[in-house]
């Protein structure tokens, strides 16, 4: 007869365990339905259930807050969740050197001409960490921790052929001189990001490079289903059905132009939800919270730079606009949020 499962005593550390666990293992964050496939499989654990209830200061779902993950929905820990994993004292540690080690390289040296930002190789954080680096994993571990957390990094790549990887650093790293633990690191960010910055800072879009941006979803898929919930009541939201995905499946595609046409496209198609009839009257007359309204006002800027896709014509300058100047998919899937809420 097989064994049966034996219910954990304390689901939440399960589920924040098996997500380092996998982390660990494969330097990269989980899918949840692995996750939640595996822990149910052993301890009979409901990971949706589970992870809504751990706070955010431990653990990320990408999605809107409140909503249980699921499917391909990443879940991971932040600094703080790291810590209280059996292991995860070393990658703490060696996050909160590097850390430090960036802020005096920052303060020391000055970016290439026309650079506001100065570039950190993987061979060089590993030298000055002095890291061998044949400790590959360890490595990656650490730039997927860079990569998430907000610390004054202001873009990064990641070759996934041969595991070279680089990081802009810019001034807002000088915050972090001084972090030796992670109550050093959230208090210094509260005090970057101002004193009612939220604990955990919204996650950002995937890694840029070409194989992870025809994988990655840009829209969640939770915004559809509101949406769908929605259809047919006081608002008709076919043509806002079919911008999402057609800018989910250019996002995917690595289609950079039509993904920045579709954005400004849908970004004009829903102010009448909020009573508004531009996007400007949007984000400056809704009552936003302080966090969502950073991100709004960030979309304003942002349709700027649609106009210059959509209307700057041919010249010999070439344009240089890429996926990476995308606003981060948090940044659009919280707005989206609102949107639905405004179509209840």
């Amino acid at each position: 007869m097989a064994s049966v499962p034996t219910p954990a005593k304390d689901p939440q550390r399960a589920v924040i365990q098996a997500l380092y666990d996998h982390f660990r293992s494969h330097a990269a964050w989980p899918e949840f339905d692995r996750v939640d496939r595996q822990l149910w499989r052993t301890a009979k654990i409901d990971v949706a259930q589970v992870a809504v209830s751990i706070p955010e200061v431990f653990l990320v779902t990408h999605g809107p807050r409140g909503v249980a993950p699921r499917g391909h929905d990443m879940v991971r820990l932040t600094l703080a969740g790291i810590e209280r994993c059996d292991g995860g004292e070393d990658d703490v540690e060696l996050f909160l050197r590097a850390l430090r080690w960036l802020a005096r390289y920052e303060d020391k040296h000055d970016p290439e001409p026309g650079e506001t930002t100065v570039t950190v190789t993987r061979a060089m954080l590993a030298k000055g960490l002095r890291v061998p680096l044949r400790e590959a994993g360890r490595l990656r571990r650490l730039f997927e921790m860079l990569y998430w957390e907000r610390w004054g990094g202001e873009g990064n790549s990641r070759n996934p052929d041969t595991d070279d990887w680089r990081v802009k650093v810019g001034r807002d790293v000088r915050h972090f001189l001084r972090v030796r633990s992670v109550e050093d690191f959230l208090e210094a960010t509260a005090g970057w990001l101002g004193p009612h910055a939220p604990t955990v800072v919204e996650p950002r879009s995937e890694p840029s490079t070409a194989s992870l941006e025809e994988a990655a979803s840009y829209i969640d898929e939770r915004i559809f289903d509101l949406i769908k919930q929605a259809h047919g009541g006081r608002w008709d939201c076919t043509k806002l059905l079919v911008l999402l995905r057609e800018l989910d499946d250019s996002y995917r595609a690595g289609n950079a132009y039509a993904a920045h046409a579709l954005l400004r496209a849908l970004l004009d198609h829903v102010p009448p939800l909020f009573g508004q009839s531009s996007f400007a009257q949007v984000a400056n007359n809704h009552p936003w919270g302080r966090t969502d309204g950073k991100y709004v006002k960030r979309l304003v800027a942002f349709r700027d730079q649609a106009d210059d896709v959509m209307h700057r014509q041919i010249a010999r300058i070439p344009c240089l606009l890429s996926m990476e100047d995308m606003p981060p998919r948090a940044v659009v899937n919280r707005f989206l949020a609102g949107c639905a809420d405004q179509l209840g």
